[in-house]
């Protein structure tokens, strides 16, 4: 099985939750299956970790923390490419000024053991924490852990509708930049009809009311979400500040890149590191 080709794979069914079932990473361990959009994903996770870590590393010394409540295991393979590259969670790690804590959430367990594996030998090993369970569940415990004085960054990458706004409130109590996949094309576009129908759908508990239910694009979705995070004092969501991922083989949107921050300067280093794509083209902002 381990022969199959990934461009050959049903990974719909060969990937479930995302975890690759029939290939494991150079090291013996568990993948997840991506598609290549996944790499300007994480070009602009890499660009925006090094900014923020490089500017308020002597503003916050020691008190800067890094939240990744879909971790994953650490590695991916692009199933276009069949090339394997490191998750979220690794390029955290691999900052040039280290987070103060790193916070790697995940609800599989196999998952989060590999993970746990491949930070063994990290230079900053002992600053990572791993939590098992649904990151909606187990938000409690994580801004416990995280002090008042201190600024942090998370990166919320669900692979569908499974973040809840009533995390994200949860969230805001503390000073955190949010990175967020917001799946306009994967799941709100297709499914959108039968949201609509649902007394109770998955988009009312991601947006955290049924306001959306007036609207009838993704894009105008994406702009009332926009708007109940500044109910959260995230007052710098500007427009402009989304990049749109689109699937390299059909050109179609998949989901929306969102930041925010309750600083404007956080939404400076945003607009400086997303002017150049992840092909090396200037974005028109």
């Amino acid at each position: 099985m381990d022969l199959q080709k990934c461009k050959d794979c049903d990974h719909k069914s060969n990937a479930k939750d995302g975890v690759c079932s029939l290939k494991k990473a150079f090291d013996g361990l568990l993948l997840r299956c991506v598609g290549d959009w996944s790499e300007a994903k994480h070009y602009y996770l890499r660009r925006y970790i090094e900014i923020f870590t490089t500017s308020m590393k002597d503003k916050w010394p020691g008190q800067l923390y890094y939240i990744d409540l879909f971790s994953g295991p650490g590695k991916c393979k692009v199933r276009q490419t069949e090339e394997e590259i490191d998750g979220s969670p690794l390029i955290a790690l691999s900052s040039p000024y280290a987070f103060a804590r790193h916070f790697f959430v995940d609800l599989n367990e196999d998952v989060l053991n590999a993970l746990s594996i491949r930070c063994i030998g990290n230079p900053y090993s002992d600053r990572v924490e791993f939590i098992h369970g649904d990151c909606n569940s187990v938000i409690d415990d994580i801004i416990d852990r995280i002090p008042q004085r201190s600024l942090s960054l998370a990166f919320i990458d669900p692979a569908g509708l499974h973040f809840k706004f009533s995390t994200l409130e949860k969230l805001a109590q503390r000073r955190v930049d949010l990175i967020i996949t917001f799946p306009e094309g994967m799941a709100v576009k297709r499914n959108f009809k039968k949201f609509l129908v649902q007394s109770e759908s998955l988009l009312d508990n991601v947006i955290g009311d049924k306001g959306w239910r007036e609207f009838n694009t993704g894009k105008e979705i994406i702009e009332y979400y926009r708007k109940r995070l500044s109910t959260l004092e995230y007052q710098e969501v500007k427009l402009g500040d989304e990049i749109l991922i689109r699937s390299t083989s059909t050109n179609q949107p998949l989901y929306c890149l969102l930041f925010a921050s309750k600083n404007p300067l956080g939404h400076k280093f945003w607009q400086y590191i997303s002017k150049i794509d992840h092909t090396g083209q200037r974005r028109l902002l």
